[in-house]
């Protein structure tokens, strides 16, 4: 036979059970898992550390703000027809290989200074330079670090005390079988200047 105290006691467990199933539900749409695409966060972590093509005759030099804790700036002087590199490094935070294929090109009818015109990889094992990385694309399994070396091309001409300025580039890559773009945050702001270069210094260490 059913009591009424027996009866009140399954309502409650119900009720409690409904309540664990809302907040459950709750927590899984506030907090994603791995990446926000197919149902997980971004493999994509945070960079660490870059570095630049220092013998290039776009480089001027390289500027770390005297205040806050803004980005270092890299700062480059125009030059037609050229062609830049710089590195940094990618932590895959995900469970699963991820594979960085290259970069999303600019609109072609992009008509500003300079444009990333692709990507290169160093595929050699903790060798964070510059010299002999490829194109073939870079696989960084979890919880490892990858370098990966934008290639920077400038245009025709620029516009005489001009300057262009960009912290971030959008990278294609897999992960787990399927395909997306990301804007990446790079650990750097990438400027450059048509003419003289040292007003975008004092523009970084002026307060």
């Amino acid at each position: 036979m059913t009591t009424f105290a027996s009866r009140a006691r399954v309502r409650l467990l119900v009720a409690t059970a409904l309540v664990i199933a809302v907040a459950s539900a709750l927590l899984v749409v506030a907090w994603p898992g791995e990446s926000a695409f197919g149902g997980t966060r971004s493999p994509l972590g945070s960079s660490n550390g870059w570095g630049p093509d220092s013998r290039s005759p776009l480089f001027y030099r390289t500027v770390t703000p005297p205040f806050g804790d803004g980005k270092d700036n890299l700062v480059l002087r125009f030059r037609p027809h050229a062609r830049f590199r710089f590195g940094f490094d990618v932590h895959n935070r995900g469970s699963h290989p991820l594979r960085i294929e290259g970069v999303v090109p600019a609109e072609p009818e992009y008509q500003g200074m300079m444009r990333i015109a692709g990507l290169h990889f160093q595929h050699r094992r903790n060798a964070y330079i510059l010299e002999g990385a490829t194109s073939e694309p870079l696989v960084i399994e979890p919880g490892g670090d990858g370098f990966v070396v934008p290639i920077l091309e400038t245009s025709s001409r620029c516009t005489h005390g001009a300057g262009e300025s960009f912290d971030s580039i959008q990278l294609r890559y897999s992960y787990r079988g399927d395909q997306k773009t990301e804007w990446y945050p790079l650990p750097v702001v990438v400027g450059m200047a048509c003419g003289n270069a040292k007003w975008l210094v004092d523009q970084v260490v002026t307060p």
